[in-house]
């Protein structure tokens, strides 16, 4: 994720906010209760709302201002309106805003593109997210508290109900190393602990990454791979454990929503099983998965899977406690999970299909016009060097004089070519052409290229301008 994987915490440990004033309305009086700096949701808002700015400004997330403040502005009204309604008081609905924020962080609509500040594409599938985070806050409780993450709990939903045609998580992989990625990395693990030691779920926290990124370990080591929309080719074995141990989803999930107070056990040794059991669960339900969509879809999952066994905990101690201690059973429960994990990971091995290496390029003396590599097409492939993309404008080149009319190429751009019908499958790699004819005529062409035989061959042509 990243997503996904994988989104904040609704409502970390909330400190009661005092009342500052009485608001008449209606001819009833209504206490005001403002925040408290002192209360972690406030911190964990400016970390998640630092990362919007970076999004917005410095890593082209693909979600609009205006889908942000909606979600904000429906949980927000939500929890206002039921706090008044119910325990007529007028409150700060910071636990709202963090739900409606999580949502907004970890979403992507089709049809939405970074720039497009204020696109209302896809508005009804953020507002059922919402809206199903925020009943779920209210009508799913055992004990005074809500059993699932809120907003984990609308994005698996919203994921789940529309697909990957209408709706994905945030990509695992957030751009290309950068200063504005390095400064995101920054907030998140900086903000991240800083919350988690005033929560004092350091120890949950760190649980759940060690025993993901050892779960992830032993997927990877068994040959599993998945597709992502931002890499050209499967992602495999080493990448595939880097990508999932260090995705800033993965950050987000681990620091700020396993680590919500009301929905992790109480007691520092349940805290540490509740961290490792989440870590472990998500490895093993993304084990089988082929796509980025639903290895991340499988990660939120698992929270769904240890929020709902939460109320059972007790049962489950006094359970444990009748096993014989021994390190027999430590090492066969080591050797069940290596083994889940293993044969978990067995469809996805099976289903993924590396895409061709880009072939080797040999110099080229054609004459071309300035190139230019898209930053997405270099991440895609983790850099394009000269002489290849000159191979590949040449091959291009080469497609035009034969096929059609005779050109005269001003410039040219390596492009990446995502499938609209299947988002989330490897992209491709293009070509965009720009010139003019021999009759002095514009023109503007994209023409996808694949690696046959070693060699770069056009594939398809379509209007230039519809790749993303």
């Amino acid at each position: 994720m990243p997503p996904a994987m994988v989104t904040a915490s609704s409502a970390p440990a909330p400190a009661a906010p005092a009342a500052a004033r009485t608001l008449r309305l209606g001819g009833h009086a209504y206490p005001v209760l403002l925040p408290s700096w002192r209360d972690p949701r406030l911190h964990v808002a400016l970390v998640i709302g630092t990362l919007q700015v970076l999004g917005q400004t410095v890593l082209g997330f693909e979600v609009s201002v205006a889908q942000i403040l909606a979600c904000l502005g429906l949980c927000a009204a939500v929890e206002v309106g039921v706090a008044l309604r119910r325990d007529r008081v007028l409150l700060w609905p910071a636990s709202a805003l963090l739900t409606g924020n999580s949502v907004a962080l970890l979403m992507r609509t089709a049809g939405t593109r970074h720039g497009d500040w204020w696109s209302l594409d896809g508005i009804g599938i953020f507002a059922a997210a919402c809206a199903i985070s925020m009943l779920s806050k209210y009508l799913l409780r055992h004990r005074g508290r809500h059993v699932f993450n809120p907003s984990n709990l609308g994005l698996v939903a919203a994921f789940t109900l529309f697909g990957t045609q209408r709706v994905n998580p945030q990509d695992l992989w957030w751009g290309a190393l950068s200063p504005g990625l390095w400064a995101t990395l920054a907030v998140l693990v900086v903000g991240g602990l800083l919350v988690t030691r005033r929560l004092r779920m350091a120890a949950m926290a760190i649980a759940f990454w060690v025993a993901f990124a050892a779960s992830t370990g032993v997927v990877a080591a068994s040959g599993h791979c998945i597709t992502a929309r931002w890499h050209y080719g499967a992602v495999c074995g080493e990448q595939y454990w880097s990508v999932m141990a260090t995705s800033p989803e993965v950050l987000v999930f681990l620091f700020f929503m396993i680590t919500d107070p009301r929905t992790a056990p109480a007691g520092r040794l349940a805290r540490i099983a509740f961290g490792a059991g989440t870590g472990f669960l998500a490895a093993l339900l993304a084990a089988p998965m082929h796509t980025e969509f639903a290895t991340k879809v499988a990660v939120l999952d698992a929270l769904v899977v240890t929020c709902a066994l939460t109320p059972l905990a007790p049962l489950l101690a006094r359970a444990a406690r009748r096993i014989p201690r021994g390190a027999l059973y430590g090492v066969a429960a080591l050797g069940a999970g290596v083994g889940a994990l293993v044969a978990a990971s067995i469809p996805a091995r099976t289903a993924s299909v590396p895409v061709a290496a880009l072939p080797r390029a040999t110099a080229s003396t054609t004459a071309l016009p300035p190139i230019d590599v898209t930053p997405a097409a270099a991440l895609a492939t983790g850099g394009i060097d000269t002489a290849t993309a000159r191979a590949m404008v040449a091959a291009v080149l080469a497609h035009i004089d034969t096929a059609g009319p005779r050109l005269h190429a001003t410039a040219a751009a390596v492009l990446l070519v995502r499938d609209p019908v299947r988002p989330q499958d490897s992209p491709r790699l293009g070509v965009e052409i720009r010139g003019t004819t021999a009759l002095g005529a514009p023109f503007r062409r994209d023409y996808l290229l694949a690696a046959i035989g070693g060699r770069w061959v056009v594939t398809a042509e379509q209007q230039a301008g519809s790749s993303p």
